[in-house]
């Protein structure tokens, strides 16, 4: 039986991984084959790497910096999210955090075909005199949707490739800003600025283009798809699953006394809330715990309060409570 549970969740592990090494290599495809040679700005990290590239162009050299920049925010980042989010933030995105300018290094730089990197010889067929703007607006778009679709499986993961999204956890935890708006501030920041350091309105514009296309992409993958769910458990061994939510998932739980209505017998009823894209881990966790556990999940459309999006009072509501 112990062989079964460390086999499952090895596999789990596996599929876990494997599915952020997917993600990370669709973002780090997408910004090696089009954003970074198409010098656009759309927004994250990579942003600051192509403003900066800029910088050193003007300055005469041709010293290629952008993925050197990624590596040294993502690495700033992680301290960052070490310092305010706590260790197990930190560990659970630390793979991904890592893989990711890992791989974009290895896209844009690695000779693997006529001594070249895959990167450098897909932009080749787009990035010439001739190119008309036709051609490398749908560049834009195929970049933007390769980086949207590597987010968004990242996300199904659980995890999450770093960067300004620390800043932006950060606020969600410390104000009522939430992340997906402090990063549509940050995005919106870099392509704006972009536009005015490299005075090219239409890149900028294709810029804009693929941040859209991402986004939507996004969309599309994950969020649309993602909820919120409560989970109510029943189990001998609710211990144990309750150890599991505080110190694997980071959750709070709510323990309920009740008494069973067949047997007369009193029960405890684990109660959880947490995102959708924990549920698969969560319920194969409980089936390898005790698979004799009664579990009810309910989807929730919106859950407030600490480890969620925050409860803000209006002035209407404190005028009413004066």
């Amino acid at each position: 039986m112990q062989n079964n549970k460390n086999c499952s969740k090895f596999l789990s592990l596996l599929k876990k991984y494997s599915i952020l090494v997917l993600g990370c290599a669709l973002l780090a495809f997408g910004d090696a084959a089009f954003i970074s040679p198409l010098n656009l700005v759309t927004g994250g990290v990579l942003s600051i790497g192509v403003i900066t590239q800029h910088f050193v162009t003007l300055a005469g050299s041709d010293f290629y910096v952008v993925d050197i920049v990624t590596w040294i925010i993502q690495i700033l980042m992680l301290i960052v999210s070490f310092l305010f989010l706590g260790k197990k933030f930190t560990l659970r995105t630390i793979f991904a955090t890592l893989l990711y300018p890992a791989l974009f290094t290895f896209f844009i730089r690695v000779p693997l075909i006529n001594g070249v990197s895959i990167g450098n010889h897909l932009a080749s067929f787009f990035l010439t005199e001739d190119t008309d703007w036709g051609l490398r607006t749908l560049a834009g778009i195929a970049g933007g949707a390769f980086i949207g679709a590597g987010v968004g499986v990242c996300y199904h993961a659980g995890g999450s490739t770093g960067g300004l999204d620390v800043i932006s956890a950060i606020l969600a935890r410390k104000t009522p800003i939430k992340e997906g708006v402090s990063a549509f501030i940050f995005d919106g920041t870099l392509v704006i600025a972009g536009m005015i350091v490299m005075r090219d309105i239409r890149n900028g514009l294709v810029g804009v283009l693929g941040a859209l296309v991402c986004a939507m992409t996004v969309q599309v993958l994950y969020v649309n798809t993602q909820s919120f769910v409560i989970a109510d458990i029943i189990s001998e061994k609710w211990e144990v699953i309750q150890d599991y939510v505080h110190n694997q998932m980071d959750r709070s739980t709510t323990v309920i006394d009740v008494t069973g209505g067949y047997s007369k017998e009193g029960k405890k009823i684990l109660r959880v809330a947490f995102s959708k894209r924990e549920l698969l881990p969560f319920r194969a966790f409980i089936g390898q715990t005790d698979p004799k556990a009664f579990v009810t999940f309910t989807q929730a459309s919106m859950i407030n309060g600490e480890g969620f999006d925050p409860l803000v009072r209006t002035n209407f509501d404190k005028k009413k409570g004066e």
